[in-house]
């Protein structure tokens, strides 16, 4: 990760339900936290947009956590220059 740069997380999903989304830190600080809802038969996107240096330099994770284990679901982290 750059800390100059912006980062974005962005999460889809189908299924009917939810996904609950957290990022964090290499020193476990949570960064950011979403909910996405995710329709049957369509999809459903959810993303945080967060400023340079919010995602400290190094190891991240993130964590989806879906109401239902018939969640289709995807993640993206970038961060655009």
């Amino acid at each position: 990760m750059s800390e100059r740069l912006p980062t974005v997380l962005t999460v889809a999903c189908e299924g009917g339900g939810s996904a609950a989304v957290t990022m964090e830190g290499q020193d476990d600080v949570q960064v950011a936290e979403f909910t996405v809802n995710c329709p049957k038969g369509s999809t459903g996107v959810g993303s945080a947009s967060l400023d340079p240096g919010v995602v400290p330099r190094g190891s991240f994770s993130v964590a989806v956590d879906t109401s239902t284990q018939d969640i289709r679901w995807s993640l993206t982290v970038t961060q655009p220059e």
